[in-house]
């Protein structure tokens, strides 16, 4: 972490995102694209894990699994370089494809902990190594929605950068089981999501008047679009 790009380095990332945009653009095979995605993605993160810095044995992971979210398979914010060792773990266990009748990951093969982990370090690996552009760690509209269908927060608004707001939303907790554990307790659910470092704080009940919960925010997001 922290270490700096030469421009020579960021000329080459940009060079590997070009191609992978035009064979996109002229529809060449998946094979073709895939190649040249997980090409532009380990150019992109200097050819080391971006989690332990490794620089053996490395492969482009898909963050999202490719059968979870084919919107999100050539995106380029759903990449990030991982050692093997590194690697292997975010396969552990169910690796098949999912059954979309069963709620999201009970089949434990998103494993949205780590999707959120992996978002969050190359957030940060993005900013502190100055290559926090939208083109080189893309996320669309509809992949960000369907990330927030899952969590429930399809009517809310996340800060930062795209890859910075895909970790907030997989963040959060489910909105279903906050609002349960709201009513459950009598207490008013805000209607804005709970960032890292937020709290709530609800207010006694006076006589006659409901209770009221309060939102405080800290968090403060680690790239200003």
């Amino acid at each position: 972490m922290g270490e700096k790009v030469e421009t020579a380095n960021i000329e080459t990332i940009s060079i590997k995102f070009g191609k992978l945009e035009a064979a996109l653009a002229a529809g060449l095979s998946r094979e073709r694209c895939l190649r040249l995605w997980s090409e532009f993605i380990r150019e992109r993160d200097g050819h080391r894990c971006v989690d332990c810095h490794s620089r053996h044995r490395l492969s482009a992971h898909h963050i999202c699994r490719k059968s979870l979210l084919k919107a999100a398979e050539f995106q380029t914010g759903n990449g990030i370089t991982l050692c093997s060792s590194c690697h292997g773990e975010m396969h552990q266990g169910f690796n098949g494809r999912p059954n979309f009748e069963l709620p999201v990951d009970a089949q434990n093969g998103e494993k949205l902990h780590l999707m959120e982990r992996l978002y969050s370090i190359l957030t940060d690996d993005a900013v502190e190594r100055g290559l926090m552009r939208e083109e080189f760690y893309f996320l669309s509209d509809e992949v960000l929605m369907s990330f927030k269908r899952m969590q429930g927060y399809e009517w809310a608004d996340f800060p930062g950068a795209r890859i910075e707001q895909a970790y907030l939303i997989l963040a959060e907790c489910e909105y279903g089981i906050r609002e349960s554990a709201a009513k459950t307790e009598g207490v008013p659910v805000p209607d804005r999501p709970l960032l890292p470092g937020g709290m709530y704080l609800v207010y006694p009940q006076n006589e006659g008047q409901p209770r009221k919960t309060v939102l405080m925010q800290t968090y403060v997001p680690r790239w200003n679009v």
